[in-house]
């Protein structure tokens, strides 16, 4: 069942779901962009509009709050590519970073935005745009696609993550990190590019043998004590220097965006779908259809996991999946309510 999807229709019409994070078990934030496809008159051959011109809206849903009061939402112009995620030091509270590092949170008596990290051509640290950021209890990271982790220190205050790792010209557009995840702070992985699996202990990076050139997606330190490389459509499974890969029981058509643990079991998703690793072999998810269209992003926290994509979202607690909302239900009410949608205050 939808939950307050009647609040929710003028607030998330003509935007698409490009990220979540889970704050708690009762309170989840997803991401969205404005879908310009879905813009009045718009023809098909009309040239797609600049990163930066797109708004974006970080959505709050609190379970434990009345029908009435369950969502909340803030409108965010003048972000290029943005991801989300919680922030835990100096204070709790999420976070939208965009591609530049620029930051907004919601941020008391301010506009709640912070001036983005200087890039390497203004004297600065930043080598290529963010393509991913995560939180590890009060540290908020970020990988660039120049080969770098970031640390956020507070407010507009990044810090690389042991010394620059060399990118020469000719390797510069086949190297970045695409994703990255940790045992501890002194045990990182970092991948990306073709076939590159970077580690960090805490001091110097080390690049690490890996049997495949593919385009690396997505990464995931186990629980098990494994590290999962999603190479393409194929997962591995290794550490350091030794990897093996596994069987993949699915035509799996675009990379994998997403690796989770959850209920003992590793969880991988991207637009078209979602998996499970069963013993050495990534097999469809059992979920119900209504779930699996949500496919897109994956988080897990509090013992929750949340699925949200362009589809809609969905959360999987207690071993039972409940649907948030399906993008559909949106768009028909788009359709034919344009004059009701929400729009910011000038």
């Amino acid at each position: 069942m939808s939950i307050s999807i009647d609040t929710l229709r003028p607030r998330m019409a003509g935007f698409n779901i490009i990220d979540c994070d889970i704050k708690d078990k009762e309170t989840f934030y997803i991401l969205a962009r404005e879908d310009y496809t879905q813009r009045h008159g718009r023809r098909e051959l009309d040239d797609a509009p600049p990163e930066g011109r797109l708004p974006k809206r970080i959505f709050v849903l609190r379970l434990n709050n009345a029908a009435e009061k369950r969502w909340g939402h803030m409108h965010l112009t003048g972000l290029d590519t943005s991801f989300c995620a919680m922030s835990y030091a100096p204070d709790e509270k999420i976070v939208v970073v965009d591609s530049t590092t620029k930051v907004w949170s919601q941020t008391p008596s301010s506009d709640g935005f912070e001036r983005p990290a200087l890039t390497k051509g203004e004297g600065g640290l930043l080598g290529g745009p963010i393509t991913r950021v995560k939180s590890f209890g009060s540290e908020l990271l970020a990988c660039s696609a120049y080969r770098q982790v970031l640390r956020r220190n507070g407010p507009s205050q990044w810090e690389l993550l042991g010394d620059p790792i060399h990118v020469s010209d000719n390797d510069f557009r086949d190297c970045g990190f695409a994703d990255f995840d940790q045992f501890s702070p002194s045990d990182l992985y970092a991948v990306g590019g073709s076939g590159e699996v970077w580690n960090f202990n805490g001091v110097v990076w080390r690049r690490c043998k890996f049997p495949s050139n593919w385009g690396i997606s997505a990464v995931m330190c186990a629980p098990d004590g494994y590290v999962y490389v999603a190479a393409g459509s194929v997962l591995y499974r290794g550490a350091g220097d030794k990897w093996e890969r596994l069987k993949t029981q699915d035509n799996i058509t675009l990379p994998i965006r997403d690796l989770v643990w959850h209920e003992s079991q590793l969880w991988a998703t991207n637009d078209y779908g979602v998996w499970t690793l069963n013993d050495r072999t990534l097999i469809p998810a059992d979920v119900p259809s209504g779930v699996k269209v949500c496919s897109g992003n994956l988080a897990v926290r509090d013992g929750v996991m949340l699925l949200a994509g362009y589809g809609g979202a969905a959360y999987k607690r207690d071993g039972n999946w409940a649907v948030i909302f399906h993008d559909s239900e949106v768009r028909e009410w788009f359709e034919s309510n344009r004059e009701k949608v929400w729009t910011p205050p000038k």
